[in-house]
Order: C-alpha cells, then sequence, then structure tokens
C-alpha cells in the first residue's frame, strides 16, 4: 500500500500530509512493537549478561537504521531528485504527525497514572 501511495505521491496525485502520517504511523507500530518485546522480555526475569546487552546494542542500531529510513528515506530521495519542498513538507508532516503521537502517548499515560 505505501508503495502506491509513494508513487502516486511523485505523480502529483497524493498529498504530502497523507506520506507524513503514514510514516509517523509506521514508526510509532514499529516502536510500539520492540517497546512490546522489550517489556515482555523484561517480565520474563531472565538475567541477560553479556549477550542480552549485546543484543540491545544492536537492536538499538538497527532500530536506528529503520526509523531513520522510514522518516528520512523517502524526503532525503526527494531532495536528490530536485524536489525541495515536496521533501519538506514531508519531513515536517512526519514530525508533526509524530507528536501528535506522542502528545496523544502522554495523555494515556498521564490519564490512566491519574485514574
Amino acid at each position: 500500500m505505501y508503495s502506491k501511495v509513494v508513487e502516486n505521491l511523485l505523480k502529483g496525485r497524493v498529498n504530502p500530509s497523507l506520506v507524513g502520517l503514514l510514516q509517523a504511523l509506521a514508526v510509532a507500530i514499529y516502536c510500539a512493537l520492540i517497546g512490546s518485546f522489550i517489556f515482555y522480555a523484561g517480565e520474563s526475569g531472565v538475567q541477560p549478561g553479556f549477550v542480552g546487552i549485546f543484543f540491545m546494542l544492536v537492536l538499538l542500531v538497527f532500530s536506528a537504521a529503520v526509523t531513520g529510513s522510514l522518516v528520512l528515506g523517502l524526503p532525503a530521495y526527494l531532495a536528490v531528485n530536485k524536489k525541495i519542498k515536496e521533501a519538506l513538507f514531508i519531513l515536517g508532516y512526519t514530525l508533526f504527525f509524530s507528536f501528535v503521537i506522542i502528545l496523544i502517548t502522554m495523555v494515556v499515560i498521564f490519564s490512566t497514572i491519574l485514574s
């Protein structure tokens, strides 16, 4: 689905805000999956030792690459192809929607803590 949206964006048929929203949602879903893994791994009670620390560092580097690709990949591609305005709009929308997701998450966390 995302490739169709990007293809239509390059042809001028998709609003950059939709692409930004999809990219922000993809990052949020990825973070939720990794967060769930870390949470349930911590609940197991197993001491990770050296291998666990090594795994977490490799996971950190991998996650930085994945989320960096999701956020910056398409804007970088557009910028290389001299579509600077579209690249900046998509990056801006992605960061905006990511911030909105952060705010919603904070509201959910604080509403559960205060209730």
